[in-house]
């Protein structure tokens, strides 16, 4: 036995005997084994995009999948890769998660690596901003005297944001790290909405359980992408190829309507706004036009007859109106609704806003001017992580910390639609529309539904961010000339 095998036979005896010996426990330092190996001499581009692959299909405990009624094979996945190991393997010197071990990993092999992340000035300017942001809010919020533990968990996967733009800038290598990081995306919506499908029909339904979602509030963001992702292809390259892709509509669209999020129908309809808004005229889309003209009756029909009902049929009517009218909807449904509870939040939030104008800092709970509902049972820090984490940076930062920290996106959006314009293939422009739609979805759920807490979300608007950066490089979009001749124009 060579002298590398030893401490992994050690360690393997140990977990047996530990775990009563358990198979799955026993064959645990294995396999973390051959992971470390790859993540230390595998491609680092296969790296990345393995983790994000990994990461986007996990069934992350702290989301609560499936409202706890069933457990995945996806949830063991979930369990090593998003949460910290102390909890996991209930050893407290290991206060970290997978995600944290593979990404500090490959963070270290991309500094040491020759090749450099092309990534526009403005976008990498930005996101240093962003990370001395989180670090000055957490300093301020300690010198206060606030919950280190509470302010830890308020930016556990927000602080990562930078690493995983630049992690994600490394793997986007030209049209077919684009195209590789769409395949991965579609693909997972894909397996995570056949995991939902089964739990529905074949676990919830045979055995009378009436679960509120059948996956989890976190795949809203993967789920919308995915659809805005077949949608840009079609009508940015309307051949026979991406019509076939059209076919992976229905099941993630089924997984859509059963997880029963609104903010989804939300997050879908300013997706296909914007897609609209930048897609060029070709065959694609003048027959989409012509179609919506005939559609234009049956869907003021439609909105019509269930804007007043709260029947399924009508879910995305009824997000519509709780957008619209919120304070009717809380009339209509009762004072313990849902969002009558986020309605008083978010008072709470601006008056706490009120009392700290310059920002709490990090670790210090909203105050509460209105009584919510307690909920502290089920999630203790509920009044340090509200579901509108928007107003919260707000609250938290006061105006010049929310300024710096929500200025990655203005950049990033920017960057995006300016790199649409300069576009040269369908590819490009079909990656510049996803990096728009994926910025902008996780703005909206950041604000309904606590988007920065979710592993999924932050590495999908990383690489949204990443994608916008590296195609304003690739475009010229963001180039000295490019700009020059943008002034040039603006001074005639």
């Amino acid at each position: 036995m060579s002298r590398a095998a030893l401490p992994l036979a050690a360690v393997t005896v140990a977990a047996v005997l530990l775990s009563n010996g358990d198979a799955a426990v026993a064959i645990g330092p294995a396999l973390a084994a051959v992971a470390f190996m790859a993540l230390l001499f595998a491609p680092l581009r296969s790296c990345v995009f393995s983790l994000v692959f990994l990461s986007l299909i996990a069934d992350a405990p702290q989301d609560n999948p499936m409202s706890g009624h069933w457990h995945s094979p996806l949830y063991a996945l979930g369990q090593v890769l998003c949460s910290n190991w102390s909890g996991t393997f209930g050893i407290s010197a290991l206060p970290f998660s997978g995600i944290d071990v593979a990404g500090f990993v490959l963070l270290v092999r991309a500094a040491l690596s020759a090749d450099r992340a092309r990534l526009a000035a403005p976008l990498r300017s930005a996101a240093a901003a962003f990370f001395a942001t989180v670090v000055l809010l957490a300093a301020a919020g300690a010198v206060r005297g606030g919950s280190a533990d509470a302010a830890y968990w308020q930016v556990r996967q927000l602080a990562w944001m930078p690493g995983l733009i630049w992690l994600s800038a490394h793997a986007l290598d030209g049209e077919s790290g684009f195209l590789r990081l769409s395949q991965l995306i579609v693909a997972a919506a894909l397996v995570k909405s056949a995991v939902g499908l089964w739990f529905h029909f074949f676990v919830a339904l045979p055995r009378g359980i009436d679960s509120p979602v059948i996956l989890s509030h976190s795949e809203t963001l993967l789920l919308c992408l995915a659809v805005a992702l077949l949608a840009a292809r079609w009508l940015e390259r309307p051949n026979a190829a991406s019509l076939r892709s059209l076919l992976f509509l229905p099941p993630i669209l089924a997984a859509i309507w059963l997880n029963n999020r609104r903010i989804a129908w939300v997050g879908l309809t300013a997706s296909a706004a914007l897609i609209w808004n930048f897609a060029r005229w070709n065959a694609g889309k003048r027959a989409l036009a012509r179609g919506a003209l005939f559609a234009v009756p049956l869907a003021v029909a439609y909105v019509a007859a269930g804007w007043q009902s709260d029947a399924p049929a009508f879910k995305p009517v009824a997000a519509a109106r709780t957008v619209i009218s919120p304070r009717r909807t809380v009339q209509r449904a009762g004072a313990d609704s849902s969002t009558g509870a986020r309605e008083i939040e978010n008072f709470n939030l601006s008056q706490t806003l009120r009392l700290h104008p310059l920002g709490t800092g990090l670790g210090h709970p909203y105050e509460e001017a209105i009584k919510g509902p307690d909920i502290s049972a089920d999630f203790a820090l509920y009044r340090y992580i509200p579901h509108n984490e928007v107003v919260w940076m707000l609250t938290a930062g006061g105006p010049i910390g929310f300024f710096l920290l929500w200025s990655l996106f203005v950049v990033g959006i920017y960057l995006a639609a300016r790199s649409h314009r300069f576009a040269r293939t369908p590819v490009e422009r079909c990656a510049a529309l996803a990096s728009l739609c994926a910025q902008v979805m996780f703005v909206i759920q950041a604000w309904g539904d606590m988007g920065t807490q979710s592993w999924s979300a932050v590495w999908l608007a990383s690489a949204a961010l990443a994608t916008a950066g590296a195609l304003a490089v690739r475009t010229g979009a963001w180039s000295p000339a490019a700009v020059a001749a943008t002034a040039r124009r603006r001074l005639v």
